[in-house]
């Protein structure tokens, strides 16, 4: 048939031979061709094509509309648990001093608010106590005397410690550090990474501590290991703490998954200390990349519950998510036709009366092929639908020529 030659125009329920035999007749019920015996189709509708039939054919294929894009590439990445740094409290020494004893021993031994961690020997703050005892024998102005228990206060000591001194008179050779909250505790925490903002909860429960709220390394303690018998300044991290509520797994992936992975996205974690239990994450940060070996990798920190302390810290963990591509619109790659540097596709335009679709041919611009689905960068609109087997719908002689 001749490009752009009309087609005639039959009744609903005709039927015509294939192979046109007879030209353009048609015959009024179901059978084989009395010319070649072929079996005859049934005429769709009354339709009229305007353009040539290279570009427009009727099929009963199924069709499919576009897709977002979040199904891609599943991976694994290896990691390990740490600390949420987000969580610490870092307990400063408000004086300089002696450790004269360590009631806790142990990195990550859990203390309960109130418990004792310490006691120091200073002698600044034994001065200042006799101060305050002068003050009260003397009997200073008033305004003096609560200055001064202000300044004690301010160091550390608690009311009740205030309150024993002025009524026995004698000065306390060592102050108690006393635990400002149920936690584990940390002599040497691992640093931070500068882009944490320090944790915000207030210390006013504790005793002769003050919490840092300096930049990121004041959440590591001194270079060497709190032990009994060592000096300590003024403003020196004498520890830290950590509820262990939240942990954090820090996985590397590699920098060419880079940006098909997004902040908050959903990972499931699998720890080696409990491999029979799939986790749920959330990506909270992407950290910036580092080299290892001549390749680029990416460091994502993953939020995750530890309920039970069941994750310890420094295990290690697997994580597996799926990358996320970046176009928003992809469909089955089977409904994309490429010839060479072109893409087309089959975009149904209408449906006959018995329920046939009426299929134009239309050029798209196509991206990357990934499991089966193919990028549609433009083209083609959401509410489009398209035959999911395009290769069906073109035959050897089909001149590519869309306008």
């Amino acid at each position: 048939m001749d490009p752009g030659h009309e087609n005639h125009v039959q009744d609903d329920g005709d039927y015509f031979c294939p192979m046109l035999c007879e030209g353009d007749k048609t015959y009024p019920h179901p059978g084989n061709c009395p010319v070649c015996n072929m079996k005859l189709q049934l005429v769709e509708e009354k339709l009229v094509q305007t353009v040539s039939p290279n570009q427009q054919v009727l099929s009963r294929q199924a069709t499919v509309k576009l897709q977002s894009g979040m199904d891609g590439q599943t991976i694994k990445a290896q990691g390990f648990i740490a600390l949420a740094q987000n969580h610490n409290l870092s307990i400063a020494a408000r004086f300089g001093g002696r450790i004269e004893k360590l009631y806790v021993k142990f990195n990550n031994q859990y203390v309960k608010q109130g418990d004792k961690i310490m006691d120091i020997y200073s002698p600044g703050l034994r001065t200042y106590q006799e101060e305050h005892l002068f003050l009260l024998n003397s009997n200073a102005e008033k305004n003096l005397i609560e200055k001064s228990a202000e300044k004690l206060g301010l160091l550390g000591i608690t009311r009740k410690q205030i309150e024993q001194l002025e009524k026995r008179g004698t000065v306390a050779l060592t102050i108690s550090i006393f635990s400002p909250a149920n936690a584990y505790v940390f002599f040497n925490s691992p640093l931070t990474q500068e882009n944490l903002s320090p944790n915000t909860e207030s210390s006013n429960s504790s005793m002769n501590m003050q919490q840092s709220t300096g930049n990121a390394s004041s959440y590591a303690a001194s270079d060497s290991q709190i032990r009994e018998g060592i000096y300590v300044n003024q403003g020196q991290v004498l520890f830290s703490m950590n509820p262990l509520r939240e942990v954090w797994a820090i996985v590397s992936v590699s920098n060419q998954y880079l940006n098909q992975v997004n902040v908050g996205q959903a990972v499931e974690i699998v720890s080696e200390s409990n491999p029979s239990i799939v986790l749920n994450g959330k990506v909270a940060v992407i950290e910036q990349t580092y080299e290892e070996a001549g390749q680029l990798f990416a460091r994502l920190r993953i939020v995750l519950k530890n309920i039970n302390n069941s994750l310890k810290l420094n295990s290690l963990v697997t994580a597996q998510f799926t990358l996320r591509n970046n176009q928003n619109l992809q469909v089955p790659s089977s409904a994309v036709y490429k010839t060479g540097l072109n893409a087309y596709v089959w975009v149904k335009t209408d449906t006959t009366k018995s329920g046939t679709g009426i299929f134009q041919l239309r050029k798209v611009i196509a991206g990357s092929d990934n499991l089966g689905k193919t990028r549609i960068k433009s083209g083609l609109s959401p509410e489009d639908e398209i035959a999911v087997q395009a290769g069906l719908m073109t035959d050897s002689e089909t001149f590519f020529n869309e306008k």
